[in-house]
């Protein structure tokens, strides 16, 4: 049983798995001499066809080109012909990655980089099944090459990479690590729905105040003269000096550049709180609105505590660290072949390391859009993705979606830019985001509903090779893609510098004295 086999078919080998093996039940009682008249029984096997190789020119294709004949002879499957059918027909010239072996035999697979990045991957699997290494792995065969790599390490298990790596980590640590760098997210550099997202007003009154907050505050930074202190006090204040510098500019004011002096947020917001009109001119505001104020006064706490918690300096106070989106642009114009983010001292409070993730995954649509990496296609992967992708923040009267990366899933690819997402739960992410991934390397999952997942987003996963996924040795994986013409279990191949993704030694910290 799973067992593959080759039908030989003229020019033509078909090859297929053992899904059933059985005796006919007139012949049942010949396995049992005692009952029943002594002969050698007839079993009978059923065989999934799965793919068809071309003995002549090498090719191989999904599916079944060409139906055996009765009478043709089948062949149990050879390490180096179940190779043939996962690789196609090697060619030196061509740049592979030497991916994984045959299970249970010491046959290479190698894979040339366009079937495993070109349409997305998704590595998959449950805790101690092998997922890291595979991840690791994958990088380190990409860095061989002339490859530009981006990982997004969401726990700073990666730190043992040393291909040609650089290393940065967004966020202060309590022990500095010399080998890599403290760079900074600055809000300066997010859009005015991340800051939304970041401080999540309610929809029926505090964010029309927080819009006008924002609005006046990049006004201020464009006009200093208008205000007083870098706020803008509105209350009783002529209409026409604002309303003038806004026309001049609207272009910025209106853009979705969060440019503006942050610290001086909560207290314009409570500036804005005032009434439209003044009672006796028309050419001025109101005197200041108490109602107003008091619906205000939970966004205005909320925005002091974020501004000021010393877990968001990285994002609100930034200071002279370099700033995340000038060390992606050196890299991309560097010689380095592997950037590491680390966002393990990123503060999963006020949502900030989703806002952060999100901010770095537009930025680099953004370049891509711009045609950036036509002749140096550069792949992404995110670790523990289901943190980044698929969130939504906010409430029923306004929600803020975090969607970069599921645009990069979307459109990335004809633009050179590809993500590879590593996750021990695909329920999480969506659905629409799983089915563009061309290629899916799944490693032991235990939860039905995670299996269920995978079936839905890939079609090339059949029932037989989806029945062996709960089973899966740690290392092992199910490989099914587009590209791929079969479903083909794998053990996949040792990372040299394997990641750091040890649990805790009970041994030594539990052991008495």
């Amino acid at each position: 049983m799973g067992e593959f086999v080759v039908v030989e078919s003229g020019e033509y080998a078909i090859f297929g798995r053992i899904n059933n093996v059985r005796i006919p039940e007139r012949e049942r009682l010949t396995v049992e001499p005692r009952l029943g008249t002594e002969k050698e029984p007839n079993p009978v096997g059923e065989i999934q066809l799965l793919a068809t190789g071309n003995f002549l020119n090498g090719h191989v294709v999904a599916g079944v080109q060409r139906h055996p004949r009765l009478g043709e002879r089948v062949f149990s499957a050879h390490p180096d012909i179940v190779a043939w059918f996962t690789r196609g027909t090697p060619d030196d010239d061509v740049v592979s990655m030497r991916m994984a072996r045959t299970s249970g035999s010491e046959v290479d697979i190698d894979v040339v980089p366009e079937k495993l990045f070109g349409r997305h991957c998704a590595v998959v699997g449950s805790t101690g099944g092998g997922k890291s290494w595979t991840v690791a792995g994958l990088i380190e065969q990409a860095c061989t090459h002339r490859a530009k790599v981006i990982l997004l390490d969401a726990t700073g298990e990666f730190r043992t990479l040393s291909c040609g790596v650089t290393h940065v980590h967004i966020g202060r640590t309590a022990t500095p690590d010399p080998d890599s760098e403290e760079v900074s997210a600055p809000y300066s550099q997010l859009t005015e729905n991340d800051i939304f997202a970041l401080f999540k007003p309610s929809g029926q009154s505090q964010a029309p105040k927080l819009r006008a907050a924002i609005k006046t505050l990049k006004l201020l930074r464009c006009e200093p003269s208008l205000g007083s202190g870098g706020v803008l006090k509105k209350a009783n204040s002529l209409r026409a000096p604002f309303g003038d510098a806004y026309r001049k500019h609207s272009a910025f004011v209106e853009s979705s550049v969060a440019d503006f002096d942050i610290t001086k947020l909560a207290r314009q917001i409570e500036l804005e709180c005032v009434f439209t009109n003044d009672r006796k001119d028309p050419l001025r505001y109101g005197d200041p609105s108490e109602n107003e104020r008091s619906y205000c006064i939970g966004l205005i706490n909320r925005v002091d505590e974020v501004v000021n918690a010393p877990e968001m300096a990285c994002v609100m106070n930034p200071g002279t660290s370099k700033s995340i989106t000038d060390v992606i642009g050196q890299f991309i114009e560097g010689s380095k072949r592997l950037l590491r983010i680390s966002l393990e001292h990123v503060s999963f409070a006020h949502n900030a390391r989703e806002i952060v993730s999100n901010a770095i995954g537009r930025r680099l649509l953004a370049i891509s859009r711009e045609g950036a990496f036509q002749q140096s296609p550069v792949v992404v992967f995110v670790d523990e993705a289901h943190q980044f992708f698929g969130k939504t923040l906010g409430d029923e009267f306004s929600r803020f979606e975090l969607d970069a990366f599921e645009l990069i899933a979307k459109e990335g690819r004809k633009y050179s830019l590809t993500v590879v997402l590593s996750t021990q739960r695909p329920r999480d992410i969506a659905e629409g985001v799983l089915s563009q991934m061309g290629t899916f390397v799944v490693h032991r999952l235990i939860n039905d509903k995670d299996r269920a997942v995978i079936e839905r987003a890939s079609n090339e996963l059949d029932e037989s090779a989806s029945a062996m996924i709960p089973s899966l040795s740690p290392g092992e994986a199910v490989v099914i893609g587009v590209d791929f013409p079969i479903p083909l279990v794998l053990r996949m191949r040792t990372p040299a510098q394997p990641p750091d993704s040890r649990g805790p030694d009970y041994q030594t910290y539990w052991r008495n004295i």
